[in-house]
């Protein structure tokens, strides 16, 4: 048995990997770090969950509620107002303004947008660019759903007509003279009682021889 301890001279055919292993290992411990400081955050506020049983109480009677509504035309309304490009600013500032006011009392100035399915994406995108534009304070809250306040009345059946008054078979028409259950029509074979059958005779009983 021999042991190799002295340096070969000559060239060495084999690799030497240290130093590889070394430089992955330091850059996957930079990555390791790096990484959870490179997430962007976005901040989301998500509708709280309200117990059923826990009375709500309606609002008080000055509360500034602003709601901003993009028709299926593209038209711009606040509340029951509708603007033109030229004034939008203008009303938006003023509004603002108005909501600014009531902020002790009922928190930060909110504006409701509300967009029609059909209306062109690029109104509502100045819609939401004029409301940025017109004061960094505003919070916009994003309508997803309209709640009706009153429910849809229940639709006719299809190809079912009304009667008409005084049509036989709707309610009130007199009945006509002869019909089944109107007064002095006469009875039918169909109503009458049919009579008996007679019974028949008894076999004669036959003589023993």
């Amino acid at each position: 048995m021999s042991m190799d301890v002295g340096a070969k001279k000559g060239p060495r055919s084999d690799i030497n990997i240290t130093p590889l292993v070394d430089v992955v290992l330091v850059l996957l411990i930079i990555f390791m770090v790096l990484t959870p400081l490179m997430e962007k955050e976005l901040g989301v506020r998500v509708p709280e969950v309200q117990d059923p049983a826990q009375i709500v109480e309606p609002p008080p009677p000055d509360m500034v509620q602003v709601m901003f509504k993009v028709d299926e035309s593209g038209n711009f309304h606040i509340n029951n107002e509708t603007l033109t490009d030229a004034n939008l600013q203008d009303r938006l500032k003023a509004y603002y303004r108005q909501a600014k006011s009531k902020e002790a009392s009922q928190g930060p100035p909110v504006i409701f947008f509300d967009a029609d399915d059909k209306t062109k994406y690029v109104r509502a995108v100045k819609a939401l660019d004029a409301i940025r534009d017109s004061s960094p304070g505003w919070t916009i809250g994003m309508l997803t759903e309209q709640i009706k306040a009153e429910a849809a009345a229940p639709a006719p059946v299809p190809g079912a007509a009304t009667p008409a008054p005084g049509d036989p078979g709707s309610p009130g028409a007199p009945a006509a003279p002869g019909d089944v259950g109107s007064p002095g029509a006469p009875a039918t074979p169909a109503d009458a009682v049919p009579p008996a059958a007679p019974a028949a005779p008894a076999p004669p009983i036959a003589p023993k021889p």
